[in-house]
């Protein structure tokens, strides 16, 4: 068997890696910013940050690269980037970075990163917090669930909130121990409400609502207390579509005070705090009441009203019942007056005192000749006293 020549130019593989550290710590003797996505991001239990770094084209991955952050310089530059952004380092988000190029001879190319510029991923998040929006105004969603009528009174509530969050918590002692009394019919359904999987979650809670829309008047999304980092979950198209699209409406009380999320944008009713949206459903039962006590008011002034004019117009009929009454009696009494004296007139001892007399025969008044025989006794009565007499003759007229 030959033996293979060695072309005199061949090198080992350790000094093609020398030569390519030394090329590039030629051509990078320093630190250099660089743009790039993030991929992936942990830390270990040393606290160093190890990360996956990309650059896309059209979605397609053009470049890619390892990076780590020590432990002393990664607590530094996170407690500058939360405080400026809100936002931990996550997959998917775009960051500008200072970084040093590293080559081992045994692990390869790798960026130390020494700063990170915080200005930059705020425009990034903005520029695509603004693409959201306008897909959601070009969709006619932004104010879609605005559209929807809060009913008067709402007591049957829909929580969508994780039963460990702070907020839960405020908002369940504050509208429990209200100081109206009032009875709130709440009910929660559990979600993530922080980290990558809350957009997801909250989303599939949603659903879960409107598969028993019939038993709720409104839905609220409720986080608060903690920190502000991962409010990202809330700014992404896919949540704010989901609350958009409700057909309830959507009251989110998630908890901060930097400049609204998306989801708040096209929520019915966005408020402050948990404690805020629990005040704003207290006060809007407030409102039903007072606008019930309003309506019983005016119904009892119209009852009374009513009841005056029936009072007044019940007087006026008695009144003229009353008169009628008296002008029907009059009359009557004139009636009987003169039918009285017509009766005194025709009353047998007044025509006996003017000289008439009354003729019985047997107990009986004579009233026919034909009853009249000869020889039988009769008694005349006359106005003092009677005369009995016997018949001798009869006569016809």
């Amino acid at each position: 068997m030959t033996e293979p020549l060695i072309d005199q130019r061949a090198i080992t593989l350790s000094e093609l890696n020398n030569r390519i550290k030394s090329a590039l710590n030629y051509f990078f003797p320093g630190a250099c910013w660089v743009i790039a996505e993030i991929a992936d991001s942990r830390c270990d239990q040393k606290g160093h940050c190890y990360l996956t770094l990309i650059e896309k084209t059209d979605d397609r991955t053009v470049a890619q690269a390892k990076a780590n952050i020590w432990s002393y310089e990664y607590r530094k530059l996170m407690q500058k980037f939360e405080k400026s952004t809100g936002e931990t380092l996550k997959a998917g988000m775009k960051v500008l970075f200072l970084a040093a190029v590293n080559f081992h001879e045994v692990y390869g190319l790798s960026l130390n990163i020494r700063d990170i510029d915080p200005i930059y991923t705020m425009g990034e998040m903005a520029r695509k917090r603004k693409e959201v929006l306008d897909r959601l105004q070009k969709e006619g969603l932004l104010d879609r669930n605005k559209a929807l009528k809060l009913p008067l009174g709402p007591q049957r509530i829909a929580i969508i909130s994780s039963p460990g969050a702070a907020g839960y918590g405020d908002f369940m002692n504050h509208i429990t121990n209200n100081a109206f009394g009032y009875r709130f019919q709440c009910t929660l359904f559990q979600a993530i409400m922080q980290g990558p999987t809350a957009e997801k979650s909250i989303i599939s809670a949603l659903r879960e609502v409107q598969a028993h829309r019939d038993s709720f008047d409104v839905v609220i999304i409720i986080r608060g207390g903690g920190s502000q980092v991962d409010l990202h979950c809330f700014d992404g198209y896919d949540i704010a579509a989901a609350v958009a699209t409700c057909v309830l409406p959507v009251l989110t009380g998630i908890g901060h005070e930097r400049d609204d999320t998306v989801v708040d944008m096209v929520a019915h009713t966005r408020l402050k705090t948990p404690t805020a949206t629990a005040e704003f459903l207290i006060s809007g039962l407030r409102a039903f009441e007072e606008r019930i006590l309003e309506v019983q008011r005016k119904l009892v002034r119209y009852c009374d009203r009513a009841l005056r004019d029936e009072r007044h117009s019940l007087d006026s009929l008695l009144q003229r019942l009353q008169r009628a009454a008296m002008n029907v009696l009059q009359k009557e009494d004139s009636k009987l007056a003169i039918f009285e004296k017509t009766v005194r007139h025709l009353d047998p001892e007044s025509l006996l005192k003017r000289g008439y007399s009354i003729t019985f025969l047997n107990g009986k008044v004579l009233k026919s000749i034909s009853e009249a025989e000869v020889g039988t006794l009769v008694i005349t009565q006359l106005h003092d006293g009677t005369v009995q007499s016997k018949i001798e003759e009869v006569k016809n007229g």
